[in-house]
């Protein structure tokens, strides 16, 4: 088959940053780790247990994680990828929540409490009982992963 042109063109790929050196939502920590990695969309969002569109929207900021999805996604990164402080009761709380994948609701259950408590607590809205204070301090001190700066 003959075509009208003798010669093939080649069109280079433009030479951009794949992802944002310094990532700052979770989509963003995930496109680093999973290039940096060498891996595909389709192999991470396997390791994720969700479909290869959800980690798509991920990447591209077009949707966030639900809480139950972070266990998986802090596994994969090997930090825990969230910027909030846990000096105080507030930002342990947080950090257990997501660690463990748990709602408000489920969190609450866990430590005995109302939803409306544990949502008060986490949003510094009010202070935790000494009681629940030591429980949450407890839980947060085995949390194998407490850091809350990526690595370099």
């Amino acid at each position: 088959m003959r075509t009208f042109l003798s010669k093939n063109k080649v069109i280079k790929k433009p030479n951009v940053p794949q992802y944002n050196p310094n990532p700052q939502t979770i989509g963003e920590h995930i496109r680093k780790k999973r290039i940096a990695s060498k891996l595909l969309q389709k192999q991470v969002a396997e390791q994720l247990h969700v479909a290869e569109d959800t980690l798509t929207y991920w990447e591209n900021g077009r949707s966030h994680p639900q809480v139950r999805h972070y266990p998986a996604i802090i596994a994969f990164l090997g930090y825990y990828p969230l910027d909030h402080e846990t000096d105080s009761i507030a930002g342990k709380l947080k950090q257990v929540r997501y660690c463990h994948g748990l709602t408000f609701e489920e969190c609450a259950k866990r430590l005995s409490i109302s939803v409306d408590a544990a949502t008060r607590w986490e949003r510094g809205k009010s202070v935790a009982y000494p009681s629940t204070r030591q429980l949450i301090e407890e839980v947060w001190q085995q949390l194998p992963i407490k850091f809350t700066q990526h690595p370099a």
